[in-house]
């Protein structure tokens, strides 16, 4: 797949959350999520998907990347939640200038839009499995919009017009077309390979 961002819409079939965040590491993201920075562990996106579709009886030595008897490992694992089947698990990177963060059907982000922002910005977009779109935008603290660019009307908080720059024209779908205004607004690009690679992840009961 091509350096960019759009692909992402097309990568997550069951909806996923993909959030920047300016100036600021993978690392702290996470943790501005509520994440604790000693459970954070670097996984690659086949294992966080391993972990998601692991059934609630499954043995441990069902998941082919870990080994199940190196105690240590899995003692780690599990006090970080990630064996726990925990609600939502969280990568982040970082591209220049920015972090990102993408969840996998799972949308934790947006309620911690305002902490994400603080000292900063950030832009948060959502797609659930059912075709909902929503995409926010926060400042030092402060969420400046949240919305349904398809509704027709940017509906921000406080009376706020939307996403500054952020135009829907209702060509492509609402996700894309805000992952298409990311690349353009901010240059920013991140590659398929960048992506499947080992990321700092965090687990979220």
């Amino acid at each position: 797949m091509a350096n960019g961002l759009r692909w992402i819409s097309t990568a997550y079939d069951l909806g996923y959350t993909f959030t920047l965040c300016e100036g600021i590491g993978p690392r702290d993201l996470l943790v501005r999520m509520g994440a604790e920075p000693h459970h954070l562990h670097e996984l690659a996106d086949d294992v966080v998907a391993e972990l998601q579709m692991r059934p609630e009886d499954g043995h441990l030595s069902d998941l082919d990347f870990l080994d199940w008897e190196d105690e240590s490992l899995v003692a780690r694992l599990t006090e970080a939640g990630f064996l726990s089947h925990p609600e939502a698990l969280v990568r982040a990177g970082a591209v220049p200038g920015w972090a990102y963060a993408i969840e996998n059907f799972t949308s934790r982000a947006p309620a911690h839009l305002a902490a994400l922002s603080q000292g900063t910005r950030a832009y948060t977009v959502f797609r659930s499995v059912n075709g909902e779109h929503e995409v926010g935008y926060a400042v030092d603290g402060r969420v400046l919009a949240y919305y349904e660019p398809h509704l027709g009307h940017p509906g921000g908080t406080g009376g706020e017009p939307g996403v500054p720059g952020f135009q829907y024209s209702g060509e492509e779908l609402p996700d894309a077309a805000f992952l298409h205004f990311l690349e353009r607004e901010h240059g920013i690009h991140v590659s398929w390979e960048d992506f499947q690679a080992p990321l700092p992840t965090a687990a979220f009961a």
